[in-house]
């Protein structure tokens, strides 16, 4: 108790000196405190997103890894032969390259997988071409007829082949035979098989409505503005159109559109009108050549009754003859999107590594976008915990230089108060313990301070600096996107269009050039965490303060100070 009292007294003796070592250690405080504040903010942030994540994933063929393992094979190969390792371009085999696809039974299959609490969804998208007076969306009559003319022509040198109409393959599609277009894995959406003759509609199949809550649900674009949906459960031929294809066809709930195969246009199938809908995001006629690329010519539709048209088409008889008298399929080939559903991350990781267990082969590969946007979202706030983190460390180091040269100097100016209190008898250890109260009682009041400012200051400061680190980043997207031409890029870096760009949904590297859903603010930032990690701060800044009074004063002998003073 004596320590402490006569600690006290040499506070107020001392007040200068202590108040200075006061503003430096409320600065280091405030300073450790928006530190650790910022981190914490990102720790809890990233759990809390976490926890509320829904977490998707496809599986998909791993195409990467098939070209490793041709280059690896040729250079294999190359070396046992004793040749040049470089690639030999006549082993370059594309159908390797394209894999193969997963049937919806492999898919069910490695739905065993799955633990309480996920699901799964798919669907089957497929192009027809329209029949009749329906016309798809952005085709004038002008246009149908032109193409009518072209098919007829078309049809005088081979007959039973399609119509000429869409017969140009999209750009970056491969032509070929439908019976090797079907592509595995992918969104809800997935894409669109590769065929010879590309119709004017995307016909979708959707297994639930679960597979379509990107799109009419909550945060969804889609609306039905007319009529209800279609039945998920049953396998009659009903479909839900776009307002802008029934207003242009004239048709209304309950109407029937005949469409037909765009290989085949004698193979046709009837579709009732149920539902119209609304999509207040699509852009028309972004693609004049590919009607069914425009989002006004998609209809939607229950996959048992889509799965029907695809086993018909098989049964049909729709053989095609070539110029050279040669008979091919022509049925229609579905494009299958298989999702799986995780309840949790955990669950995510477990399916990710079972499926492989269950058959699936080492060619294919699991992955989800929800995650890599997850942690996309994450970025600007980590890069700012990672920065504030450094600045922590700095400010500690530097802080705690100050305050050891600071009491270095105390303790010489001191050093004859040493002397004679080890002269009349207190042991050395009494002494020091002395010393290291005080510095432990400004410390920790300024420290009190220092947090209780801190933790006002922090959430504003994080939320601030996070804005600047976000607007850096797009400023920064934003400039590579106009250096590479593309000044119609809007703030986020986003380019409004260009060569083989739709709306600004691809960049020229094939990647979506959507805005991340940034982390852009935290609600809470000092817990206690931060509070517990400031408490161990100054007892560090205690320790490193006294360490030199310590080591000094152990050292002093108090005759030889006394009779220096002398």
């Amino acid at each position: 108790m004596y320590i402490v009292k006569n600690a006290f007294k040499s506070i107020t003796r001392n007040k200068l000196r202590n108040i200075l070592i006061g503003v430096i250690v409320l600065i280091i405080s405030v300073s450790a405190c928006v530190s650790l504040s910022i981190q914490q903010a990102a720790e809890v942030a990233k759990e809390d997103t976490l926890s509320n994540l829904s977490v998707t994933a496809q599986i998909s063929f791993d195409r990467k890894k098939a070209m490793e393992d041709m280059q690896q094979k040729s250079t294999s190969d190359d070396s046992d032969s004793g040749s040049d390792k470089s690639f030999d371009r006549g082993k370059f085999d594309f159908d390797v390259l394209q894999g193969s696809s997963l049937t919806l039974d492999d898919y069910m299959k490695y739905t065993k997988a799955l633990k309480n609490g996920d699901s799964y969804y798919y669907s089957g998208a497929v192009s027809l071409n329209a029949t009749g007076d329906l016309l798809p969306y952005g085709t004038s009559e002008e246009d149908e007829s032109d193409s009518s003319s072209s098919s007829k022509s078309s049809d005088n040198k081979s007959s039973g082949n399609s119509s000429d109409k869409n017969s140009q393959t999209p750009p970056n599609m491969p032509s070929g035979d439908s019976s090797n277009s079907n592509n595995s894995g992918g969104g809800p959406m997935g894409g669109m098989p590769f065929q010879v003759n590309q119709g004017d509609f995307t016909i979708t199949g959707y297994s639930s409505y679960d597979a379509m809550l990107s799109m009419f649900g909550e945060d969804g674009s889609y609306k039905i503005s007319d009529g209800e949906m279609f039945d998920e459960t049953s396998e009659a031929y009903e479909c839900v159109i776009s307002n802008e294809l029934a207003t242009y066809n004239n048709l209304k709930v309950g109407d029937t559109i005949k469409l037909a195969n765009p290989q085949y246009e004698k193979e046709t199938y009837k579709l009732k009108i149920v539902g119209i809908y609304t999509n207040s995001d699509s852009s028309s006629e972004e693609d004049n050549r590919f009607k069914m690329n425009d989002p006004a010519n998609n209809i939607y539709m229950n996959y048992n009754a889509f799965s029907k048209i695809i086993a018909a088409s098989e049964k049909a008889d729709n053989k095609t003859t070539d110029s050279d008298g040669n008979k091919t399929s022509a049925a229609l080939s579905e494009n299958l999107a298989f999702t799986y559903k995780f309840a949790s991350v955990e669950n995510y990781e477990k399916f990710a590594d079972k499926v492989y267990d269950l058959g699936l082969s080492d060619d294919y590969k699991v992955s989800s976008s929800d995650l890599q946007s997850y942690e996309n979202s994450l970025t600007p706030l980590e890069t700012l915990s990672g920065t504030a983190m450094w600045f922590f460390f700095i400010v500690l180091a530097v802080g705690g230089i100050i305050l050891i040269t600071l009491n270095i100097f105390n303790l010489r100016e001191r050093k004859y108060e040493v002397g004679v209190l080890t002269a009349i008898g207190m042991k050395k250890a009494k002494v020091a313990m002395q010393f290291v109260t005080e510095i432990f009682i400004v410390t920790f009041i300024a420290l009190i301070i220092g947090t209780s400012v801190g933790a006002a200051v922090s959430v504003p400061v994080t939320n601030t600096l996070l804005q600047n680190q976000i607007s850096s980043s797009q400023q920064s997207d934003s400039k590579v996107s106009k250096n590479f031409g593309f000044e119609n890029s809007d703030n986020n870096g986003r380019p409004q269009g260009g060569p083989g760009m739709s709306g600004g949904e691809m960049n020229p590297f094939g990647k979506s050039t959507k805005a991340a859903d940034y982390v852009d603010s935290v609600s809470s930032a000092t817990n206690f965490m931060v509070i517990l990690e400031l408490v161990l701060v100054g007892l560090f800044l205690t320790i490193v303060a006294s360490l030199a009074a310590l080591i000094s004063i152990m050292r002093y002998e108090p005759l030889k100070i006394l009779s220096n003073r002398s």
